[in-house]
């Protein structure tokens, strides 16, 4: 009998404390769009939970009925009764009208106080920064077209539309335009080494995803920064030694989770101010006042704009980012009056943090996609997955996957992946792009072809060749090249090349300073017209030493011939001199690249800069020796380059570059310096290029040593926007100091000593039309002309590169 009433007891008891659990999802009731932290509580206590960064809730009652209520800032509050386990949708309605601004003095603010706190706590509770950590990740990502819900929800709207509108809105209902899986694994040991590696990704619509892996990397951005980086562009961060001066904080909400609480505090600039700002909601944790959640976007949608969330929780003892949201707005694109939209959704998994990470896993370029897997099966992404794939991510596979076997969507994508490498593969081979046309003043248009073979053959080195004929010139060029890469993936190569062809006469140019196919700074060769023939026969060796640190170290011999009436006045001893103008040279070279933790991209076939905050550097010297290679001059010539780009908060972007050089006073002509002039008085339509002196005539001033300043400083369109028309004004100077110790030695070609500074300023408006804008110019100081019409050049520009 005891047993017995024991046993009632214990089912008594157990019955008693029972939990239900009540699970569903939060969305907006207009968009149907996931609402990520959303506040669920239980009326009458202070259980809260908060929806997560999809929008799904799990909440513990002890007993049903419940009545619920979900409060979030910009939506109307909801109460709803509970009475069942069933899974729940639950939809909030925007609110469409705004509770007037209440005005707090700063210092009785209580959001204020919060957020000082938050940024005294910054360093313990960045784990994206202050901690060592590993992860493993999946991200998934769709791009989508958006009906307009005005004409959806409304059924006349949606009968009077025409046959092609209703295709695309079905379209829109059952599948994504595009659909993209990754994973991968990252380690990073502070300050800031880190590695990422893709482990395996899928595209729809594409047998080989490699040429967008760069899509699949996990890098966002940590709330805590001073300035934050959101396409492109610097935005002043919430969370700053000064950031309540800036933005306009208020105390929303205050939820209870346990023994902390959770404040729920939005930003957004205040009134009357000027700069690139972010808007949206902190969820700050009273457990070590570390952001839990935050959402941020622009203030100004325009072009590509990007929505973020992120969900924090404390992992090992650490604050940790566990969830990221992003939603990409295409502003002004649209297929069928839809606009089109992407999103993309990161689970990070395996988190370790504050734990000890080997040097060895951080070691080589930051974000590694040159071995991933691209044919895993279903099994393998299921255990990636943090969900199963819906009826429209399945029928997007495909539907897609069809559509691009039968239009060979991977063969369309190599012609973009050759605009920005220059290489267009052909099977086993490459076309070098940059080699089929080209424009310089000597030789006018330039036509040809080049060739060069890729990791079809072999990774471990490559063979190339090229020919070409000059319009103007009537003359042929050739050459080729031997590449061997002895450790595949590593930066170690051995060049070998031969070459008959032009050459810039006292030009310079750096081997690791490569731009595009187009670009506003290689605008300049329109403007060279005096240029040597030369036959260069070359060996070169490229190490990366460390992480910041390439060296390029070879030799070469050149033979320089100058067919436009130079002369060189070579001294032959006792009074006696002749004139000369092909120069035979043997030497060594030298080149060093230093950019302090920049970084790498390793993608299949090539590497690219992500970039760096910090200046680069280039360093390059050519020393030649009488009798090196049957080399009949002794000579010598060291150039060097430092550039950076500084990003002022409330100004925009300034740019800055020095370019000098020293080179043997007794050299000829085409071993020392022509400045970078591109005022060509016969050219009919002037287009500015960057980093060269817009109103200095080309071949101008020769010089044996110089050193040259250009500033650069860039707007945006901070301070002028209507509409669609944003301009974006870039005040420009720069400075040419230098001297020729022997002017008297060089004949046959005009020229002026520098003497003195040269100096010019201007103003440049880009972006009046599309990619294209205008710019006026203006020469002064000691070399501007004495009528003041010659000193002023006008210019057009263009935001056009690759």
């Amino acid at each position: 009998m005891r047993r017995t009433v024991s046993l009632l007891a214990l089912l008594l008891t157990c019955a008693l404390n029972a939990q239900t659990v009540l699970t569903g999802r939060v969305v907006d009731a207009k968009s149907q769009e996931a609402l990520a932290f959303v506040p669920i509580n239980v009326m009458g206590t202070q259980r809260t939970v908060m929806s997560d960064i999809d929008g799904r809730f799990h909440l513990e009652v002890n007993a049903l009925p419940v009545r619920l209520r979900l409060s979030y800032v910009g939506y109307v509050p909801l109460e709803v009764e509970v009475t069942t386990e069933a899974s729940l949708k639950l939809a909030l309605r925007e609110s469409t009208s705004e509770l007037s601004a209440v005005v707090v003095n700063a210092e009785d603010n209580p959001a204020h106080r919060i957020i000082r706190r938050a940024y005294a706590k910054r360093k313990e509770n960045d784990g994206l920064r202050g901690q060592s950590y590993r992860y493993t990740s999946y991200s998934k990502t769709t791009f989508d077209l958006q009906p307009d819900t005005a004409i959806t929800n409304d059924s006349t709207k949606v009968a009077e539309l025409d046959s092609s509108s209703m295709a695309a809105m079905r379209f829109a209902e059952e599948q994504h335009l595009l659909l993209i899986e990754s994973a991968t694994k990252k380690s990073f040991i502070p300050p800031a080494n880190a590695r990422e590696e893709v482990l395996a990704m899928r595209v729809s619509g594409l047998k080989d995803p490699t040429l967008l892996a760069l899509v699949a990397q996990t890098e966002t951005f940590s709330i805590y920064d001073p300035d934050i980086r959101i396409s492109e562009k610097s935005y002043l961060g919430p969370i700053g030694p000064s950031s309540t001066s800036k933005y306009r904080f208020v105390l929303e909400d205050t939820l209870y989770q346990g023994a902390d609480s959770v404040f729920v505090i939005s930003y957004k600039p205040r009134p009357r101010t000027k700069f690139n700002g972010l808007k949206g909601l902190l969820y700050i944790n009273t457990d070590g006042y570390a952001v839990q959640n935050v959402t941020a976007e622009p203030v100004e949608r325009e072009g590509v704009s990007v929505r973020f969330q992120q969900l924090h929780e404390r992992t090992m003892g650490h604050w940790f980012p566990r969830q990221l949201n992003t939603f990409i707005y295409f502003l002004g694109s649209s297929v069928n009056d839809m606009g089109i939209y992407g999103t993309g959704r990161t689970y990070l998994k395996e988190v370790q943090v504050g734990v000890d990470v080997s040097r060895k896993e951080v070691r080589g370029p930051e974000f590694i996609a040159d071995r991933m897997e691209i044919r895993r099966d279903d099994a393998y992404w299921r255990q990636w997955r943090t969900d199963t794939l819906d009826q429209r991510d399945l029928k997007t596979y495909a539907v897609i996957d069809s559509i691009g076997d039968s239009l060979n969507f991977d063969a369309k994508l190599k012609w973009v992946n050759a605009l920005t490498t220059g290489h267009l593969p052909m099977g086993p081979v490459d076309l070098v792009l940059a080699r089929i046309i080209n424009y310089n003043g000597y030789e006018g248009l330039r036509l040809g072809a080049g060739l060069e073979t890729n990791d079809r053959i072999s990774r471990y080195g490559s063979i190339g060749g090229y020919v070409g004929y000059g319009i103007q010139d009537q003359e042929w060029k050739y050459g080729g090249n031997l590449t061997i890469k002895p450790v595949y993936g590593r930066d170690l190569h051995l060049r070998f090349s031969y070459e008959n062809d032009v050459s810039e006469t006292g030009g310079v140019s750096f081997v690791g300073h490569q731009r595009g196919l187009i670009s506003s700074e290689g605008v300049r060769n329109f403007y060279v017209d005096r240029m040597d023939r030369m036959e260069r026969f070359a060996a070169q060796a490229l190490v990366r030493v460390n992480g910041s640190l390439k060296l390029w170290v070879g030799t070469e011999r050149t033979h320089r011939v100058n067919a436009m009436g130079y002369q060189f006045v070579e001294p032959m001893g006792e009074g006696l001199s002749r004139l000369r103008h092909d120069f035979l040279i043997g030497a060594f070279t030298a080149e060093v690249r230093w950019a302090f933790r920049e970084k790498v991209a390793r993608l299949p076939h090539r590497e690219i800069s992500l970039g760096t905050k910090y200046p680069v550097v280039h360093v390059q010297a050519t020393r030649a020796l009488k009798g090196l290679w049957d080399g009949e001059w002794e000579t010598w010539r060291v150039n060097a380059m430092i550039e950076k780009t500084f990003r002022i908060r409330l100004l925009g972007n300034l740019s800055v570059r020095v370019l000098g050089g020293v080179a043997d006073p007794d050299a000829p002509m085409p071993f020392l310096y022509n400045l970078r002039g591109t005022n060509a008085a016969n050219a009919g339509l002037l287009i500015a290029a960057e980093n060269t002196f817009e109103t200095m005539r080309p071949n101008e001033f020769l010089a044996d040593r110089y050193a040259t300043l250009h500033v650069r400083h860039a707007f945006g369109n901070l301070l002028f926007k209507k509409g669609k028309f944003r301009p974006a004004p870039v005040l420009l100077t720069s400075v040419a100091m230098g001297e020729l110790q022997h002017p008297d030695d060089h004949r046959g070609l005009l020229f002026r000593d520098l003497e003195h500074a040269y100096i010019e300023s201007g103003l440049r408006i880009d972006r009046l039309w599309k990619s294209f804008g205008v710019g006026a110019f203006y020469r002064y100081g000691v070399h501007a002309f004495p009528d003041v019409e010659d000193n002023i050049v006008f210019k057009v520009s263009s935001a056009i590169a690759f």
